[in-house]
């Protein structure tokens, strides 16, 4: 019998949260399409073109909406539950609270794997095919040729910034180059104006150099260089030749690896450590959900739907809240970046834990 009523919980769990999900997915592509409907009619897009823009764009809204939907399902299902008095026959059958609950939590943390691989390996690339949709098939502009380009920024590992006037690929050549490094506070420590940079015998090499170094006092040390190796720079050409990701679209393994390199060039790695573990923190919201809004179903079972979306509403807007306020404080280096990325799962779980022995002892 456990069996059967396990997999009956299960299944209507998992049915509420694909309606929920696919709801929530319908309501973001209208708005945004009627957003840009007035434009895209303008510019002539084609069906075809549209199609692909949301197509590309559906794992970001989806990953976005889902611990939403979990939520909001959860108290939908056990409301449901105990309107019907199903909850209290398998109560009266013995069974308690925590074991009703146990097949809603492992779909819970299957939505969060599953969350897990859809954020980190599909949306940064679905994203970005869907930025050169628009670009190339909206906007009508060339698509980017990142072995020759002009006018572009770059991040070094070790913090500085790389204001590129043009890039060669094929001659591992720049040109009108102007690299700043900065202090904690943002300020700029050095600044290099250069008339060229090459890769030279595995480095780089500037030519017609102006350096610039600040000191804290104000005061200025000037010089010109007609060649001044720049050791700082550790990437290679093809780094500079290849799309950048950010540190948000980069899966757990590649961040990693950037942090590392990061900390070999001495620089701050403690917003990238936020981001890091947030790659893992932020999944768990699925399951965490269910392990708040199930039980805080049963303090008002008999609750309607519109009860039931405000306070999915109200939560979600604490948890994000949360979550944002703690990562803001992992970046200025206020909160040690484990605490600072998991600050709205702890308090979370805290409460999950509150209610759920509330539920048993009722």
């Amino acid at each position: 019998m456990i069996k059967k009523l396990d997999l009956y919980l299960a299944s209507r769990f998992i049915r509420m949260i694909v309606v929920a999900v696919a709801s929530f997915v319908i309501i973001f592509v209208s708005v945004d399409a009627f957003d840009h409907f007035t434009r895209w009619v303008d510019k002539e897009v084609s069906a075809g073109a549209f199609a692909k823009y949301y197509f590309y764009g559906l794992p970001y809204i989806i990953v976005l909406v889902l611990p939403v939907a979990v939520l909001l399902s959860s108290l939908f299902l056990v409301s449901s539950l105990s309107r019907r008095n199903e909850l209290v026959a398998m109560r009266a059958a013995g069974i308690s609270i925590p074991r009703i609950f146990l097949p809603l939590l492992i779909v819970g943390g299957l939505t969060s794997v599953f969350e897990l691989g859809v954020g980190d390996f599909i949306v940064s690339n679905a994203t970005y095919q869907q930025t050169q949709v628009e670009r190339v098939e909206i906007n009508d502009q060339e698509p980017i040729n990142y072995s020759r380009r002009s006018n572009f920024p770059h991040r070094s590992p070790d913090g500085a910034i790389l204001d590129i006037g043009f890039f060669n690929g094929q001659t591992a050549v720049m040109t009108d180059v102007t690299v700043e490094w900065f202090d904690d506070s943002s300020n700029v420590t050095r600044r290099l104006d250069l008339d060229r940079m090459a890769w030279v015998d595995s480095a780089w090499v500037g030519y017609g150099a102006v350096s610039r170094v600040f000191g804290p006092s104000g005061a200025l040390a000037f010089s010109e260089a007609d060649s001044l190796p720049i050791p700082e720079i550790t990437e290679v050409p093809e780094d500079f030749g290849s799309r950048q990701k950010a540190p948000g679209e980069m899966n757990f393994l590649e961040l990693y690896g950037y942090i590392e390199r990061v900390n070999l060039a001495g620089g701050d790695s403690r917003g990238l450590m936020v981001e890091f573990y947030l790659k893992f923190f932020f999944p768990l919201s699925n399951l965490i959900m269910v392990f708040v809004g199930a039980p805080l179903a049963l303090r008002n079972p008999r609750s309607g739907k519109a009860s039931s979306i405000g306070l999915a509403v109200l939560l979600a807007f604490l948890f994000f809240s949360l979550l944002r306020f703690g990562q803001t404080l992992g970046h200025k280096g206020a909160l040690p970046p484990l605490i600072a990325a998991g600050i709205a799962d702890i308090v979370f779980v805290a409460l999950g834990l509150l209610l759920l022995a509330r539920a048993s002892r009722a």
